[in-house]
């Protein structure tokens, strides 16, 4: 099924799905990243589309769950600490963050990691 599309043309659809999603065109973004996922399972452009949408979208169980199924990687792992943190699971979701802060240190996703752990350490106080 990898072979249904180019690498380069996956990567354009990627963009626009992520466009689409932070213009608040939730439903064309979902659309996007269903094909995306299908054609491309073993990647986790589609999975951390679809999650970060249900994210937008208040549903973290949802996300948790597709993201749960994604390959594992910073990216992924941000996106599912910050969804695990907001359906009240704190302890998984600091452990998950706090590993792509440990892990990846000079990333954008262990800088977001590291305001999402630096939010909840403010709120308590």
């Amino acid at each position: 099924m990898s072979d249904l599309i180019e690498q380069d043309d996956l990567k354009l659809l990627t963009d626009i799905g992520f466009t689409a999603m932070s213009g608040g065109m939730t439903e064309h973004a979902l659309a996007i990243f269903a094909a995306v996922k299908a054609t491309r399972p073993e990647g986790e452009a589609g999975y951390l589309g679809l999650g970060m949408i249900d994210i937008l979208k208040g549903d973290p169980a949802s996300a948790v769950k597709t993201l749960n199924a994604a390959p594992d990687t910073d990216a992924v792992k941000t996106f599912l600490g910050i969804a695990l943190v907001q359906t009240a699971d704190l302890e998984q979701g600091e452990q998950v963050l706090q590993s792509v802060v440990q892990n990846s240190p000079d990333t954008p996703f262990a800088r977001i990691a590291s305001d999402t752990l630096a939010s909840l350490t403010a709120r308590v106080a």
